[in-house]
Order: structure tokens, then sequence, then C-alpha cells
């Protein structure tokens, strides 16, 4: 079977995303011996809104890539399928709020592609029958309101009444549109009291509260007292606020709001500050931006690109609030269709470098075939999806396969090459600290990096300055790092357990869980509480049933499928 390259994507001024599996330039297939299609796609029948849509045909090769490409076009659809005896089929389903006209199915690997188009229509409308008199008329009984409004309280969930939320949008001579929306304070603070009322319960207590659709190239400025909040925590400390609109959420953990420091910064009390918790959709300038970067890694750009970020205001100063610690906070960026979680990934975009880098995503689909990106980090940033395939010639048939190209594919960890994983070969100190601080979306600190043989100019200072930050490393008793010696498999395990507490995960530790190890007596001291942690959270194993064989190194094939395993504990991928 012929292993599948990343997509090489070209960007369009007048298109979201031209695909090069999409152009009509492609060379005929004129010049092979037969006359048999290399790929097929059948025809696709019309389908309403709602409805699901199976793309069938033929392939020569094991694997193939099927992108459908939106009327706006904009990728709607990605996969990646098996051809089993040189067929393929995949289905999904076109939500019910998803866009009428022409869709275009491009499947194929390389330069070997087939085209199919097909329609969404809107359902028929359905007109009811006349006869009976419409309600009934009837005395116009009722008080017409007049009672008051309040907040809707459901198990664990105040919703702040719409009345209590107003809206105030201003566009500016660009265009670009600024809504801020203030809450009434009285309807906030009831909220508090009415989240203390309840049960005690070990589930998220959340406020939430409803604002209008974000436009693109648009802001949303929610402000929020801080006098209020200082007050409600009394009632209710480890209450959330959710600020939700059609497509863009933000759950906040108030717990992270250092507010009487926040206040001092600002050289006042919490009485005067007033915390804006902003979320932006970026224009056509920024999309485009990370759309060429995600073409640089082979990679395709979903859009609808957010901007989630909090500012603490006092007397016109203002500073930002952007460190979280542990407590890795969500967002969720809803996307029209279905969205393959193996291929996808939500990633941080860096205005000031260009990059984009992976970010901890969970995708869930919708009844109505939407999917939600819940993207979690201990910071702000500018926040979106791609999707892609990667895979290496040196893999096939390897053990650690599925994981490899899943992980490469979230731009977690990359090859030794361009076409190589090179996955039996050991993996170094720095190589791990690296990919540790890629899995959690730590951001590079060079200057913490202060052991005799780490250089900032080291290419992996930035990675071990990070590491060090987060607690996930520390050095030798000579001062020094040693990151280019291969990494055993006890000083894995560690660097994994002190990852789970810096991700907000506890986990104890148990002694007993290494007596099942014959050789659980050359485990270092300093070793073994953490790797009974990673062993109990079912991350690192044996080599065999009965040894851990501790002072072995770890290969890249190893690390790779530790790290996967640790993202799924912490619940930062499907």
């Amino acid at each position: 079977m012929n292993t599948v390259k990343p997509l090489k994507l070209i960007l369009s001024s007048s298109i979201a995303l031209s695909i090069v599996l999409a152009s009509t330039a492609i060379a005929p297939l004129a010049a092979l011996a037969n006359s048999v299609p290399q790929v097929s796609v059948a025809a696709i029948p019309a389908v309403t809104l709602g409805g699901t849509v199976t793309i069938s045909g033929t392939s020569l090769n094991g694997e193939i890539i099927l992108k459908v490409i939106g009327p706006t076009g904009s990728v709607f659809f990605f996969d990646v399928v098996k051809a089993t005896n040189g067929a393929f089929s995949d289905t999904f389903i076109v939500g019910t709020s998803e866009l009428t006209g022409t869709y275009k199915v491009v499947a194929g690997y390389g330069d070997t592609v087939d085209t199919e188009d097909f329609i969404v229509k809107a359902p028929p409308v359905v007109v009811g029958g006349g006869g009976g008199g419409g309600a009934g008329g009837g005395g116009g009984g009722g008080d017409g309101g007049g009672s008051g409004a309040s907040n809707t309280v459901t198990p664990n969930n105040v919703e702040i009444h719409p009345d209590a939320v107003k809206s105030n949008k201003v566009t500016g001579p660009d265009g670009k549109s600024t809504t801020t929306v203030t809450i009434d304070n009285k309807f906030l603070g009831d909220a508090f009291i009415q989240l203390k009322n309840q049960s005690e319960t070990e589930e998220k207590q959340i406020i939430a509260i409803k604002i209008g659709a974000v436009e693109a190239n648009g802001k949303t400025t929610i402000d929020i007292p801080a006098s209020v909040l200082v007050e409600g925590m009394k009632s209710a400390p480890d209450a959330l606020i959710r600020i939700y609109s059609g497509k863009e959420s933000y759950l906040l953990p108030l717990s992270v709001l250092d507010l009487a420091n926040l206040a001092k910064s600002l050289g006042t009390d919490s009485s005067s500050v007033i915390l804006h918790l902003n979320i932006s959709v970026m224009g056509t300038d920024i999309e485009k931006k990370i759309q060429e970067s995600a073409a640089e890694e082979g990679a395709t750009s979903l859009g609808h690109s957010v901007d989630f970020s909090i500012t603490a205001e006092s007397n016109n100063k203002k500073v930002d609030v952007n460190n979280f610690g542990s407590v890795y906070v969500e967002r969720q960026i809803v996307y029209s269709g279905t969205i393959k979680p193996e291929n996808a990934t939500g990633v941080l975009y860096d205005p000031i470098t260009g990059d984009i880098s992976f970010v901890p995503t969970v995708f869930t689909v919708n009844s109505d075939g939407t999917t939600n990106a819940n993207i979690k980090r201990n910071g702000n940033s500018i926040y979106s999806v791609i999707t892609t395939f990667k895979s290496f010639d040196d893999i096939k048939g390897h053990w650690a396969k599925s994981d490899i190209e899943l992980l490469a594919s979230k731009l977690v960890v990359s090859g030794a090459t361009d076409t190589g994983f090179a996955p039996e070969a050991n993996i170094t100190r720095a190589e791990f600290a690296m990919l540790l601080v890629r899995a959690l979306a730590l951001t590079s600190n060079a200057g913490a990096a202060s052991f005799n043989d780490v250089d900032a100019t080291d290419w992996f200072a930035g990675a071990v300055g990070a590491a060090v930050k987060a607690n996930l490393v520390s050095g030798f008793e000579d001062g020094s790092f040693q990151p280019n010696a291969p990494i055993t498999r006890e000083q894995m395990a560690v660097m994994v357990a002190k990852a789970l507490s810096a991700a907000g995960k506890t986990v104890e530790g148990q002694a007993e869980l290494l007596n099942k190890f014959n050789d659980n007596a050359a485990i270092s001291s300093w070793a073994k509480t953490s790797v009974s942690q990673s062993v109990k959270a079912g991350i690192i194993s044996g080599m065999t049933d009965s040894t851990f064989v501790p002072t072995a190194n770890a290969s890249r094939a190893q690390a790779v499928v530790m790290l996967k395993r640790l993202l799924q504990y912490a619940q930062f991928i499907n």
C-alpha cells in the first residue's frame, strides 16, 4: 500500500481555500498504459438539508483523502478512507442550518483525483391546512407581564434573563463592528445566590450569559464589574461563567481570576475594576494568514478563527489576564459539517510569528450535523481548526503506526526527515521535553532554562525553559540537564507524571502497582511514585508483562504512544 503524503494546499484571494486536488489543471491520465481511472467517484443524488450524503467510488490506492467543498469555497467535510477490494464509501450528514447550493467532492491522493458535484436543497415548505379559526381569541386575560423577570434556574446552571443583558453596537469607519454587552448587576448577583441555594454537587456550577452572534471581523466585549464577582464568589466560590453566542462559547472558572492582585496591579481596589471578556471573530486578512500557515503544514484551515481574551481595567489603565496556571479553560467554536477527530486539531495562531501550533481539542458532533471544537488551554489567544493527514514511509506495519499518524496529523510530533519517522531511534531528554511542551500547548521560554549545558541559542532552549517553568523537568545535581542524552523509561515516567499535574489531573500513586514487575527494585527511589502514577493512569506499561526495565532507553515510537495516552487521559484529544 502506498503511503499517503500530506496534502499541499494553494490559497486564493477569491476563494477561502483552493486545493491542488480540486484544480482543473490536473494532468490527464492518458499516459497510463490502460484507461482504467485510478480514482473514480460515483454520481451523488441531490439531498435536502438534514439528509445523509454517501460518497462512493473506486480507487487503485489503498487509502484516499476525501474533501467536500461547500458553496462558499470552504472545506465542509474531510476524511481519510480505506479502499477495500478497490472500492470505498463514506457518509456524512448535512446539517439543517447549512447552506443550500452546489457542493464539490474531491477524492484522491497526490495529483490523482476525481471530483463530483452534488446539490443541497432546502426541504419543501409544508403549507398548513385552513380551517379551525386560529387560537381562539378569548379574552385578553393575563396581566401582560408585570410580575418581573427572573433568571432561569436548572440543576447546576443559572441562565441570566435576556432582559438583563444589554448590547450596544458601534461600527467604525473601517466597517469593523464592536459590541459592548452589560449585565444587570442585580440579576448577576442573584445568580450566585441561586447557585448557592442548590444542593451540593461535584458538577460544575455555571452562570450562563447568552449574547448575540459575533460578526466576522467583529468584536464583542462583555463588561462585568469585579465587585459583583467578589461578592458573588462568597456564595458560590467555584462558579464558572459561560458566555455563549450562536457559534462561540467561553467557559471561565472564576477561581482563576486573582481579583485582588489584578486590582493591585491597577493601583486600586476591586470596587473600581471592570473585567472585559472579549470574543473576536477574525476577518479575511487574518484568516488568509492562518490558511497560509496551515498550507505550509500540508493542512487545510476550516476558517472561523476566534480570539478569546480578558482584560481588567480601572481609570483608563488596562492589564491582560492571560495565565491560568494548571487550569485549562474551555472555549468552543461550532463548525459546519462533520469533523473527523483523527484528521483534525485545534491550533493556536501566533500573529507575531505567523506560526500555528497544536492546542488540546476534543470534537463532538451535534444532532444537526455541526461539530463542536472544544478547545482547552491555560491562556488566551487566537484559535482555529485545521484538517490534515500525515504518514511516513518507514512506519508501514509498525505497531505504533496509527498513533504516530494521529499525533503527526495534530502537529504534536514530526518526522526525523520529510518522509521518515525513525520510530525505533532513541529519543533524547530535550526532544521529549519539547513534545510535552507541545502537547500541553505551553509557551516557549528560553530564559527559564537555567542549566549549565543549555544555551539560550540552542534549538531546544525555549521548550526546556517552558518545561522548567511548568515543573515538568528538573536537572542533575551538577546543574546540567543533559539535553542530548537518550531519555530512560523511568525518566520519561517522571516527566509524564508531572505533565499530568500540569494539566490539572491528580493521580494517586500506589506502590503495590509496581509489584507485578520482577525488576521493580531497580526503579530509582526518586522515580517510584511517578512510575506508579503513570502505570495507574494507563500511560506507561512494562516492556513485558513482568518487567519494567527502568534504565532502558525509550524509543521515538514509545514516546508517541505515551503522549497519545497522556492526551486522552487528560481529555485533551478524543
